[in-house]
């Protein structure tokens, strides 16, 4: 199986180092120092358990650009992991990159990524996913898996993609090998909606306050702040039509922030990186 990923900060660069464990060739869409050095001297990763691997730039395939011709066509699947206002750009890179029956795969925090997928590649191509990995880049070609958590994996309303479709079973198949906890869910919207939900209580106040995701747990202020905010966006969600009746909101939280206490949220990344 090939597969490109779009995209590779810190969850992307988790992805690559996991992935390449296994026999999946890879093709990573990446640009400034960290693409360059992915390209020259590869990616330095270090696991839950301290260790660590250096997988050589000959391992993958680097693009900072356009797509060659040669690629066109050439991955199973495309996962895009970018930040939201490079959706579309990416949205291009991976209908470019996919063969006629490959499947792309939104792992973006936010709404409405994998209606931009589908409006290049109709409903039958493109899943909906949200992870609660953790993860934080150390520094060009490098990058610290920091908590571990799951990725979730639900189809379009209308679409014709079932948990038995062999290009879903193929590709869970790689993310279980690569140690990824896949889950089929079957309502994609929830599943988005309840990863919003846990982002709009710790990315804001992780990154006003400067602080680890533990913090917001081990102090009471900010835990309370955390939760205030969620219940808040949870409201629209409601307003929405959403079905949250399953989502268990400080469990939810707290599961996170203990399995992810000693990450930088992204948010909290890109502002320290000015």
């Amino acid at each position: 199986m090939r597969v490109a990923l779009l995209g590779v900060g810190a969850i992307g660069s988790l992805l690559a180092g996991a992935l390449a464990e296994g026999a999946c060739d890879l093709v990573l869409y990446a640009r400034g120092a960290h693409g360059r050095a992915l390209a020259t001297t590869g990616l330095l990763w270090h696991g839950l358990q301290g260790d660590s691997e250096q997988h050589s730039a000959d391992r993958w395939v680097v693009l900072d650009g356009e797509v060659p011709e040669p690629l066109h066509g050439c991955a199973d699947v495309a996962i895009l992991c970018g930040k939201s206002d490079s959706t579309a750009a990416l949205a291009v890179a991976a209908e470019q990159l996919l063969k006629p029956e490959g499947i792309a795969v939104s792992l973006q925090n936010g709404l409405g990524h994998a209606e931009i997928l589908v409006g290049r590649l109709g409903r039958h191509r493109v899943l909906a996913g949200s992870t609660t990995h953790g993860a934080m880049r150390s520094g060009a070609g490098e990058v610290r898996w920091t908590g571990e958590g799951v990725i979730r994996l639900g189809s379009m309303v209308g679409s014709e993609l079932t948990p038995g479709d062999r290009r879903i079973s193929h590709f869970f198949d790689a993310l279980e090998e690569a140690g990824l906890s896949p889950e089929q869910v079957f309502d994609a919207e929830a599943m988005l909606w309840a990863k919003l939900l846990i982002n709009v209580a710790i990315n804001p106040l992780a990154a006003i306050c400067g602080v680890r995701n533990g913090e917001l747990l081990s102090r009471p202020d900010l835990h309370q702040q955390a939760i205030d905010a969620m219940q808040e966006a949870a409201t629209v969600a409601l307003a929405e039509g959403v079905d949250l009746s399953d989502f268990g909101f400080e469990e939810e939280l707290d599961e996170v922030l203990v399995a992810t206490a000693e990450n930088r949220c992204s948010m909290l990344q890109d502002v320290m990186a000015g």
